[in-house]
């Protein structure tokens, strides 16, 4: 079945990117029979594929981002400093609260809750796989004037939670596109909120925000998930948040 009959409309940046990745060799274009528990199997995407490798420890760039880094922790406010750590404790999907209202919860909404549950299953899993090679340390290890507004563990290289933003706005833009804008700034603001954080290098961030965005096009790709994304978006539309169909 053609993509534009399931509903969603696919943007040209999710487009291309799927295109990018599928001519990369990772995944068939349309994947049917999705596992219960996982969007993307393990052997259908490597984010590693996406990105360049991290900076060295010692290069001119990590000297930067450090510098950048103990700049923005010296000028943070304290709203600022209060909003990161606030992105820091929240992995759902419901971080857009701030763009669709306090009634976008998981209770109001279970269906979204647990479809993008699984979604950020899968980001775990694909991001975990470059921090895993690369093993970036944290901005904290190298230069001890860096103190990150939580406790961080595991590698830098990529974000995982510019990761996970990303790959949500892609999808939920896709479901609500009258709040496509809003969607994508929020996305932006909560990866960003990393640095502001003091858990990652702009480049954590730079990365996370091309793997999300590909991972969500390769899921955009694939017929059974747009069709588990129908179901969200009618679950969203009876609550108001859409008029799409």
């Amino acid at each position: 079945m053609p993509l534009r009959k399931l509903g969603i409309p696919m943007t040209r940046r999710t487009a291309l990117i799927a295109v990018l990745v599928v001519a990369a060799g990772s995944i068939p274009f349309i994947q049917a029979g999705l596992s219960d528990t996982h969007f993307v199997k393990h052997s259908q995407f490597d984010a590693r594929q996406l990105v360049h490798s991290p900076p060295a420890a010692d290069s001119a760039t990590t000297k930067a981002e450090l510098a950048e880094l103990r700049r923005i922790q010296a000028t943070r406010t304290p709203e600022a400093l209060r909003q990161a750590r606030a992105d820091a404790e929240n992995q759902t999907v419901f971080l857009f609260n701030t763009v669709f209202g306090d009634g976008f919860t998981a209770d109001k909404l279970p269906e979204t809750a647990r479809f993008f549950a699984r979604i950020g299953s899968d980001e775990s899993i694909f991001a975990d796989v470059p921090k895993d090679t690369w093993k970036r340390l944290r901005p904290a290890m190298l230069d001890p004037a860096i103190q990150p507004c939580l406790p961080t563990r595991g590698a830098s290289y990529p974000s995982g939670h510019a990761t996970r933003g990303y790959v949500f706005a892609v999808v939920l833009a896709a479901a609500v596109p009258e709040k496509h804008d809003a969607i994508f700034d929020r996305a932006a603001e909560y990866a960003h909120n990393r640095v502001v954080c003091g858990a990652h290098f702009p480049s954590d961030v730079e990365a996370g925000h091309l793997i999300g965005t590909a991972l969500a096009a390769v899921m955009l790709a694939q017929t059974d998930f747009r069709q588990a994304l129908q179901v969200v978006q009618i679950e969203l539309r009876s609550a108001g948040y859409t008029t799409a169909h």
